[in-house]
């Protein structure tokens, strides 16, 4: 009758564990820019938008009668004094040529200095050449704080634009001149069709979608591998010393590691669909680590308990 109540009282202790974590997860999978605020110009926009690629997240506002688009472009995770980042949409909105034609807001960050000018792109080589761009813009500026850099202006649209082809990238500096991205991978990605006015999106990228494919897979495996299937080896190697624990730590143990077994395949199912809908963009380090992980974890679910 005691081991009983101990099972009874350990499975709820699991389960409350498992549902806080869970929220816990699923709350920081949610999306990151409505988070975000603006210590500059203390803007507020009325929508934005996790990109899907190369850590940046546009905000925006957009009045559809005149055509201003009001924008913050920020991108994280700069680990370096000289670099450069832009943000731009094709003036011809065709998602396959983007970069030819793209109309840029350019971001550079040298020796503690930031500037901030518009660029034309001509070809995928150019190097960002100062010039005039095809649409009006005012109010360009540029911050460089922590490890994020952020463009903001107004870009003036064609009336009655609902949608464009944008695309952002990142690179290195040589001196003063910008150097071309990286031709592979998130680089070569980081494009899509936005509509202004839902903040739905298209393109070869996947959006959306993508993002939240991406926050299931770090959901399903944080709650598998890094929260059921330890609690299911502690009950297997403490709780079981209690004769009046016997048998039921055995059926807690075998729950959670059935559990966290199950989770973490589907955990695993979805990295590698994940990674088939994203050629080119391989994470070696992330995929070495989740191999061995799934293997020592199905060696623990076979191996049977002393």
């Amino acid at each position: 009758m005691g081991g009983t109540n101990l099972m009874l009282m350990l499975m709820r202790n699991v389960l409350l564990i498992s549902l806080l974590s869970s929220m816990i997860l699923g709350s920081s999978a949610q999306t990151t820019c409505k988070r975000q605020t603006f210590k500059n110009n203390n803007k507020v926009y009325a929508s934005c938008r996790d990109l899907p690629h190369l850590s940046s997240y546009l905000h925006w506002s957009y009045d559809q009668s005149t055509g201003k688009l009001d924008i913050a472009f920020r991108h994280t995770g700069i680990t370096s004094g000289s670099n450069w980042v832009a943000w731009a949409i094709n003036k011809d909105n065709n998602l396959q040529s983007s970069m030819t034609g793209a109309q840029a807001l350019v971001a550079t960050t040298t020796g503690g200095t930031t500037k901030a000018y518009t660029s034309p792109i001509a070809n995928p080589s150019t190097q960002l050449q100062q010039g005039n761009i095809s649409y009006p813009t005012t109010g360009l500026t540029a911050t460089y704080q922590g490890s994020e850099v952020t463009i903001y202006a107004t870009v003036t649209l064609p009336k009655g634009t609902t949608s464009i082809v944008h695309l952002w990238q990142d690179g290195a500096m040589s001196g003063s001149t910008p150097q071309i991205h990286a031709q592979n991978g998130a680089n070569l990605e980081s494009k899509e069709k936005l509509d202004l006015v839902s903040g739905s999106s298209q393109g070869g990228s996947s959006g959306g979608s993508l993002i939240h494919r991406r926050n299931i897979h770090g959901v399903l495996n944080a709650l598998s591998w890094g929260i059921l299937m330890p609690i299911g080896a502690i009950i297997a190697r403490y709780v079981k010393v209690f004769p009046s624990a016997d048998p039921a730590w055995f059926y807690l143990h075998v729950t959670c590691q059935t559990s966290a077994y199950i989770i973490g395949v589907a955990g695993w199912g979805t990295g590698l669909k994940l990674g088939s809908d994203t050629p080119g963009v391989t994470y070696h380090t992330h995929r070495t680590l989740g191999i061995i992980l799934f293997s020592l974890g199905t060696l623990q679910v076979m191996r049977s308990p002393d």
